[in-house]
């Protein structure tokens, strides 16, 4: 004989409990049917989710709380503001949409006055530095002449042309030319340049 041929067999099933018995054949196919027949009616139209917070609201508990809930989304619609305000904010927007496109058309308008004065002053610098430089060649010229020749020449002009001409010149020159025009317009010239 074999060790343990005689001996009754120990049965390897677990003795279910009370609590897996109740889970497994009752609240699963409740919890199941309660879901399908949810679906089920909100299929026909009927709100579900209103029916349970009524029922739910008669149980002490829960009834605070969904009371709380309301309470936050009656705060809530009151602070919404109003289809009248949401129409005046529009209307405040659109104006103000309008002004930032006046703005900005009248800054482009602006740049481009402020490039065309640019280039205007630019243009007025060189024609001015182009006289300079002119007048500066033709001081040389009346600085290598003689004094009388540059004073004949000088004193057929305005005053203030022999002022523009002679600022040019070196002072020896200046002198020298002043020196050699008649005392009239020499002493115009002295007068002007002391100004």
């Amino acid at each position: 004989m074999k060790i343990g041929e005689g001996m009754p067999k120990k049965t390897s099933e677990k003795k279910t409990g009370k609590l897996q018995w109740f889970v497994l054949i009752i609240f699963i196919p409740i919890l199941f049917a309660a879901i399908i027949a949810g679906v089920l009616l909100s299929i026909l139209g009927i709100n579900v989710l209103d029916l349970g917070k009524s029922a739910a609201s008669d149980l002490p508990v829960v009834s605070s709380f969904f009371e709380e809930k309301e309470n936050e989304t009656d705060d809530e619609l009151a602070s919404r503001p109003s289809e009248e305000e949401l129409n005046e904010k529009d209307q405040e927007i659109t104006r103000l949409e309008q002004e930032i496109e006046e703005k900005d058309e009248e800054l482009r308008r602006l740049e481009e006055e402020l490039e065309d004065l640019q280039i205007e002053l630019e243009t007025e610098a060189e024609n001015r530095e182009q006289m300079n430089t002119e007048l500066k060649e033709l001081a040389q010229v009346y600085e290598n002449m003689s004094a009388g020749k540059a004073a004949d020449i000088l004193a057929e002009m305005e005053t203030d042309q022999i002022l523009r001409h002679i600022a040019e010149m070196n002072t020896e020159a200046r002198a020298a030319i002043i020196g050699k025009m008649e005392a009239e317009q020499a002493a115009e010239v002295m007068n002007a340049l002391d100004e």
